[in-house]
């Protein structure tokens, strides 16, 4: 079985996912040491009343590894059991872009503070993978075929060349509900693979308020590169 969703930022703010088709999303929450995603706590809380798979994602900038992942797992940690954790590796906007030794103190560091392994997220050309198998943590590819406007897709183009847990297709992707471009992603298991992924393994924890709603001022800049849209 396999899951069909998408991942959004704020730039997709306000956006119904009780309406769009989905079984999962996955919100961006944080980046770096100081934004936080104003519209996160609302789409999580969202997807979770809708009784859909959700995810939360940091996207890293560089500087300080382990104050990445802190305030990362202080926004999100009221949910911890209950969505996928997952780390944006990019290089936009990303001043340790290259340096997986970063990345791989990030991944630690969340691992140690949540006790859940996140995802890995980056594009197929420039993917961690030493990082992933070191930490035992599963993999979210990007790769496009093209930026041709696309619905969800049952087999996305240069499937099977590698294995991941999830697959990112298109960051042109449109689905009723929405005006805008989505990016698309599928997911390779069941609601019940999902949760393993969320909880390693453990029971679900009754969860404290999540911290997200309060963002700080300063508004989120998009990056100049990168494979997807922010």
């Amino acid at each position: 079985m396999v899951l069909r969703g998408l991942d959004i930022s704020s730039y997709q703010a306000g956006i119904n996912l009780a309406v769009v088709p989905l079984d999962f999303a996955i919100v961006k929450a944080t980046q770096g040491k100081g934004y936080v995603n104003p519209d996160c706590a609302r789409a999580v809380d969202q997807l979770l009343g809708a009784g859909r798979l959700a995810g939360v994602y940091v996207y890293v900038s560089g500087g300080d590894a382990n104050g990445e992942a802190d305030f990362f797992v202080d926004q999100v940690k009221g949910w911890v059991g209950r969505v996928v954790l997952a780390v944006d590796w990019e290089s936009g906007q990303n001043s340790a872009w290259g340096d997986l030794n970063y990345l791989d103190a990030v991944v630690k560091r969340i691992i140690a503070r949540t006790g859940v392994k996140p995802l890995i997220y980056a594009s197929s050309s420039a993917f961690p993978w030493d990082v992933a198998k070191r930490n035992d943590c599963g993999t979210w590819v990007a790769q496009y075929a093209s930026n041709a406007v696309t619905g969800y897709q049952d087999k996305p183009w240069n499937e099977g060349r590698y294995g991941c847990a999830i697959r990112q297709y298109s960051s042109s992707g449109r689905l009723p509900g929405w005006g805008g471009n989505l990016d698309l992603d599928k997911f390779y298991g069941d609601q019940a693979a999902w949760q393993l992924y969320a909880t390693a393994g453990k029971s679900t924890p009754t969860p404290a308020k999540p911290a997200v709603p309060h963002a700080p001022a300063h508004a989120s800049v998009k990056p100049a590169s990168g494979v997807r849209s922010y």
